[in-house]
């Protein structure tokens, strides 16, 4: 897995590619084939220290019209997708260089052992229950309001869709 700091790219001010995650994921980067072969299976999208985006590799291709930049083809890393909006598990020192870190063996096996249990519920509702069972995290196809909260259940509900 590779860790990919996309924090200048996303605020624009490093090229002119669009401005969303995948985009500003996917291409031009300075790797050398031997990390791409070891590491290059999933990508960890990063910002600001936040990941923002997991995605897997379905290939990459080096860019001639880019001083030879590495280009991925990129899926969502579906089974990933509960890290979005946990810190990342490497950091960057202001100024540092290279927006590229390798993350090992050790270090994503300790990123699966606390992947939380995952239920998809239908309708765009899905629950994600800590590997610790003390939280939980519900997602659902719009704003989510508190509606209730009694006797250890939580009753969710999305808002009204804007007109």
């Amino acid at each position: 897995m590779l860790a990919l700091n996309i924090t200048t790219s996303l605020r624009g001010r490093l090229d002119d590619r669009a401005r969303d995650v995948p985009s500003c994921t996917e291409k031009w980067w300075a790797i050398a084939d031997s990390t791409l072969n070891g590491y290059a299976d999933q990508i960890l999208a990063v910002a600001n220290g936040i990941i923002v985006g997991v995605f897997d590799v379905r290939g990459w291709r080096r860019d001639p019209n880019a001083n030879s930049k590495v280009v991925f083809g990129l899926a969502p890393a579906g089974e990933w997708q509960w890290l979005v909006g946990q810190p990342s598990p490497v950091t960057w020192h202001k100024a540092q260089a290279n927006p590229v870190r390798k993350l090992g063996t050790l270090m994503v096996g300790e990123l699966r052992a606390r992947r939380p249990h995952h239920s998809d519920a239908g309708h765009g509702w899905s629950l994600d229950v800590d590997a610790d069972g003390q939280a939980a995290t519900v997602r659902g196809p719009g704003r989510i309001m508190v509606t209730a909260i009694e006797h250890g259940t939580a009753r969710l509900a999305t808002s009204a869709k804007e007109a």
